[in-house]
């Protein structure tokens, strides 16, 4: 196994990108040994792709390219959550600019950490402020500050200039916030392993995304009615990010890619029964009788290509 890194001078087009691509799997002998180019989304990408296609021997490719491009799931992940927080607006910019005052000089971080120490309240975990851009940062940043809810409160009570405490809705909101993004950022730490086979994982972690949203977006009225105005606002706020979520889900995830359900079928402990079982709540009962049909068609193609291949080779 080797890697390398190269540097891509500007205008970074697909021409560009194609021709640096190309130079590099020539230099390493590896140009009729590639399987799948795993790629971010964009379109600049999905030209790029296309143009060293043009350039590879089709003979020596997958099903003559056709399999050639993957998405990267960890990337659509991370698009998918951002056009949720994106909605989120001031849902939860109390907390934050309470980790930014008490973060903000060694003195206050001290006062704070002392305070913890007299109410008892281990101080494990650092006080980190979140990178607006990057939400996996403001997830972190959330599951270490709902620890010292306790010490915020006091010092609320204490210090003047701190004036921008949380609520009780700012800290069940923040709470929920955890739960969700919980979910993508163990995903993302899973897809993003080195050490073992992922693709294999795909399909069991995506139909559990799905259905997490799907609940999400189910939001239950009559108990709307009840809250206090506060949280309520924040509730339709949750429901609104989960929206967002799920036009972004459907956009990447409606044509899946056959070759992560082959990576699924080919797992010992799941084979074709997994893929059954979770095209059901994915695409529907009748639409997954298809899709199940499509995936054994193409573990078809795949065989035969490999069967042709080694009574040639």
């Amino acid at each position: 196994y080797s890697s390398r890194f190269v540097y891509v001078p500007a205008p970074h087009t697909s021409e560009v990108i194609c021709d640096v691509l190309h130079e590099v799997l020539v230099e390493y002998y590896i140009e009729r040994k590639i399987s799948t180019i795993t790629l971010d989304n964009c379109t600049t990408n999905d030209k790029a792709v296309e143009d060293v296609l043009d350039k590879l021997d089709s003979s020596s490719l997958m099903l003559g390219g056709k399999l050639l491009h993957m998405r990267c799931c960890a990337h659509i992940l991370n698009l998918i959550v951002k056009d949720g927080l994106a909605v989120l607006g001031d849902g939860i910019e109390r907390v934050r600019d309470s980790v930014g005052f008490w973060s903000a000089t060694p003195k206050r971080h001290e006062k704070f950490e002392k305070t913890c120490r007299l109410m008892n309240i281990e101080y494990s975990r650092r006080l980190n402020l979140d990178c607006k851009t990057r939400w996996n940062s403001t997830y972190i940043m959330l599951s270490i500050v709902v620890l010292y809810r306790d010490v915020f409160d006091r010092l609320s009570l204490r210090e003047r200039l701190f004036n921008c405490c949380p609520t009780t809705a700012d800290w069940d909101f923040a709470k929920e916030m955890i739960v969700r993004l919980k979910l993508f950022y163990d995903v993302t730490t899973l897809w993003s392993g080195t050490s073992y086979v992922t693709a294999n994982m795909f399909f069991p972690k995506v139909c559990g995304i799905k259905l997490a949203i799907h609940k999400w977006t189910t939001l239950d009225y009559e108990l709307l009615q009840d809250m206090p105005d506060g949280m309520k606002k924040k509730s339709e706020l949750m429901q609104k990010m989960s929206e967002e979520m799920k036009k972004k889900f459907q956009k990447y995830w409606t044509d899946i890619h056959g070759l992560m359900a082959i990576a699924t079928v080919l797992d010992p402990r799941y084979k074709l029964h997994m893929v059954q079982a979770l095209y059901g709540p994915l695409y529907g009962p009748e639409a997954a009788i298809q899709e199940v049909a499509r995936v054994k068609q193409l573990l078809r193609e795949l065989l035969v290509q490999y069967q042709d291949a080694s009574s040639t080779g």
